[in-house]
């Protein structure tokens, strides 16, 4: 289950950090002016579920048929993505924090 998972969020990693890396990017521009590490670190809570979104269930929505007959739902792999995003998100912002 744990590769089956892997495999799954394989796909999602680099266009998610691709994602918070401009977010990170239109933050620094704003009038508010948020740290460009910061803002790609909130930006990879938000991106995680988008790109999950867009890549399952718009792009490839019969991939799903795959996980499902492996035991693996919807819900498992939303929650796996939001688990995933929360870490990694957790992870820029803290060691961010350490650094200043």
């Amino acid at each position: 289950m744990i590769a089956l998972l892997t495999a799954f969020q394989h796909k999602l990693i680099l266009p998610t950090f691709c994602l918070a890396v401009a977010i990170g990017f239109a933050g620094y521009f704003m009038p508010w002016s948020t740290p460009i590490v910061e803002g790609i670190g909130f930006g990879y809570f938000l991106a995680g579920p988008l790109i999950h979104y867009f890549i399952y269930e718009v792009r490839n929505e019969n991939e799903y048929y795959f996980y499902f007959n492996k035991g693996i739902t919807k819900i498992i792999l939303y929650g796996s993505t939001l688990i995933l995003n929360l870490i990694l998100g957790s992870l820029i912002l803290l060691l961010w924090l350490n650094y200043m």
